[in-house]
């Protein structure tokens, strides 16, 4: 019953979309190897381990990594799927590549031994708008052009470009393609069938989304009591403590929003 409630939706869905995208790439390197391999154009690597919506903190900032991989040569991967341009800005492909840097060496380890890293942004748009299918990004000395080569690597897609006489343009099309029939990748075009159409795949998606309607729902319940206690303590005839018993809210979140607009109005 659960699994109808939901099909339609996960139908619409196309890897693009953080839910299958986790679904479809979580414990499955086989699937970041395609990603990979055919992003840089190379056949000579193998994902050794990969985590999904990975967090990675500093002492004043975390982030959340879509795709975070290493491969057999320890070479480290970060793949964003981005939607909206906002989230594919150059300086959020500089602070994932330091997050990356920070979390990557071990105490009394030498600067030398960090990893190569490539950050790789797959957005719907030309965030860059150059017009080319791919933009890879790499320190040079500008005196002589040659390259800096401290192996630190910002790599763009651009979902605009979908030439499908193209290795780049078909992977494109298969990661905003909605049926997996449709897909070229045998490995990505399996994993899609699994979630989308069999019984257990589907089963899978749809208690992802009764999670996320769930706390939808709990969000807009929370906003809702907050909205309620607000205009009450602007009303300013009943006691803190009233004002929680109605709204169901706990008096030191009253006190809180009370504390908030008083100095919103000062």
């Amino acid at each position: 019953m659960q699994s109808l409630k939901y099909y339609d939706y996960i139908q619409r869905l196309c890897l693009m979309d953080d839910i299958l995208m986790a679904k479809c790439f979580a414990g499955h390197n086989e699937c970041v190897d395609v990603l990979v391999r055919v992003i840089l154009g190379r056949d000579d690597l193998t994902i050794e381990s990969s985590e999904i919506q990975k967090t990675l903190k500093s002492l004043w900032r975390s982030v959340v990594l879509d795709i975070h991989a290493t491969d057999t040569d320890k070479r480290k991967y970060n793949v964003e799927f981005q939607r909206w341009d906002k989230g594919a800005s150059p300086e959020r492909a500089r602070f994932n590549a330091s997050m990356i840097d920070v979390n990557s060496l071990k105490p009394g380890q030498d600067f030398t031994e960090l990893p190569e890293v490539y950050v790789i942004f797959i957005t719907e748009h030309d965030v860059l708008g150059y017009g080319l299918p791919l933009y890879q990004i790499d320190r040079v000395i500008r005196a002589n052009n040659q390259p800096f080569a401290d192996r630190s690597h910002i790599i763009y897609v651009n979902g605009e470009c979908r030439d499908e006489s193209t290795p780049l343009g078909r992977l494109v099309h298969d990661l905003f393609c909605r049926n997996a029939g449709e897909m070229y990748y045998e490995a990505l075009a399996e994993r899609v069938s699994y979630l989308k159409e069999q019984r257990k795949g589907v089963k899978e998606m749809s208690g992802v989304m009764e999670e996320i309607f769930a706390e939808q729902e709990k969000k807009h319940e929370a906003a809702m009591k907050k909205g309620f206690a607000e205009r009450m303590i602007e009303g300013g005839k009943l006691a803190l403590q009233e004002i929680a018993e109605y709204s169901g809210l706990s008096l030191s979140t009253v006190r809180r929003l009370a504390k908030k607009l008083e100095a919103s109005q000062n």
